[in-house]
């Protein structure tokens, strides 16, 4: 019989309810985020609805809101080329730059409504860009500067470029609603408008390399993938039970990528051939940029940005140590600490319930959810990684059943 009860047990303790590692960062603005970029895993902006541009300098620990003067504009997209050039642009004919990380922002063009929409922007260097349009003729085209952005050139494509990439000054390719790719050999002079599927959008594009790139939508949600640089494109999997449509995608390496929609945020890890569901916040995801396989950033609706240091995953090695009942709840103080790189937390449940684990910095900001899980009474043992972590005092706090107990550690590197 105790066997028995010791197998439950042991079957319930690997049905935890945990969430995958993705945080809510406080951005200072409601309104909705079409676009991040990072440079680095301290520096990067994100841009939205009524001129909106923020920069982080910590890794998004704050969020600082630009000038940018045009409070009336959507701005779509944001392209830094380095710490202090960076472009965005917008509709009605809005297409800004910074040379100073955006301490100042200058209005390259400024138009008004019924002068064309920008909807992305990429470039190579501080000079040589390319920028999706709707022009005011309700025609799509891409235009190009080689002077950074105080003359352009327009180039026709069949359709409104969504997104753009260029791996170098000639090969670029864009993406479109209908499922069509746009693809130049001559830096833009003239493009091939062509169509993957018979039905839906693409909203973005992500190339790991100057040959291997991932689109996803049409009918479906079928993951397309390239190559030879956009000259052909395969489907290679699809993501079921999806109940809106794929808004964004990054992929980071040949197998890892993501990708989010109007309601939902998926990974996979196996090229696209199968998805997980990721736990994250509701609201819509306009962009996702990963930094590394563990760092990754995303920003929607709402004036949401979300970010995780674990690539998403949920945390497994947690692992329950004794099954009797404990006399009350406790968090214990974490062995070793300080600590270099990673460290074991005991912690006690007295009552079955939900409890989460959530790591602080030194200002009180939550910077990662440890877990969020379903547990039974007894003992657990949790060794946490922190290899992604600063050297520095931060604060743990098991929360739960009416229980809050916080703990310091110390990690020297």
């Amino acid at each position: 019989m105790k066997k028995i009860i010791l197998s439950i047990l042991i079957f319930q303790c690997s049905l935890l309810i945990a969430q995958a590692q993705w945080i809510q960062q406080t951005s200072g603005v409601t309104s909705p985020l079409y676009d991040i970029e990072f440079i680095n895993k301290n520096t990067g902006w994100s841009c939205g609805e009524g001129g909106i541009i923020l920069k982080t300098t910590n890794g998004g620990t704050n969020w600082v809101q630009q000038t940018t003067n045009v409070p009336t504009k959507p701005l779509l997209g944001i392209h830094p080329v380095n710490e202090n050039v960076v472009y965005s642009v917008g509709w009605f004919g809005t297409i800004l730059k910074t040379t100073d990380g955006g301490d100042k922002w200058i209005a390259i063009e400024n138009g008004v409504v019924g002068d064309g929409n920008y909807f992305c922007v990429f470039f190579l260097n501080e000079d040589l860009g390319w920028i999706g349009e709707n022009n005011n003729m309700g025609q799509g085209d891409v235009k190009k500067t080689t002077d950074g952005g105080m003359t352009f050139t327009s180039s026709f494509t069949f359709g409104w470029p969504r997104d753009l990439y260029f791996k170098d000054s000639l090969n670029g390719v864009g993406v479109d609603g209908a499922a069509t790719i746009h693809r130049t050999t001559n830096s833009g002079t003239n493009w091939i408008s062509f169509t993957v599927a018979g039905t839906g959008d693409f909203y973005r594009v992500s190339f790991i390399d100057g040959y291997t790139g991932f689109v996803i939508g049409g009918a479906s949600e079928i993951l397309y993938k390239t190559t030879n640089f956009g000259q052909n494109w395969n489907s290679i999997g699809f993501i079921p039970n999806v109940t809106g449509y794929s808004t964004s995608i990054e992929f980071i390496n040949d197998n890892t990528g993501w990708v989010g929609g109007t309601n939902e945020l998926y990974k996979t890890t196996n090229e696209g051939f199968s998805w997980v569901r990721q736990n994250v916040s509701p609201g819509v995801l306009s962009t996702i940029q990963a930094v590394t396989d563990s760092l990754v950033w995303a920003c929607g609706n709402g004036g949401r940005i979300w970010y995780t240091i674990r690539g998403g995953d949920t945390l497994t090695n947690i692992k329950q140590i004794a099954y009797l009942t404990p006399e009350y709840f406790e968090l214990e103080q974490n062995y070793p600490n300080p600590f270099n790189s990673s460290t074991k937390i005991v912690f006690k449940i007295k009552n079955n319930g939900i409890y989460r684990l959530d790591l602080y910095n030194s200002l009180g900001q939550v910077i990662e959810n440890i877990f969020s899980a379903k547990l039974t009474e007894g003992i657990y043992e949790i060794k946490y990684n922190a290899e992604n972590l600063t050297s520095g005092i931060y604060y743990y706090s098991l929360k739960g059943e009416n229980n809050t107990e916080t703990k310091k550690f110390i990690l020297i590197k």
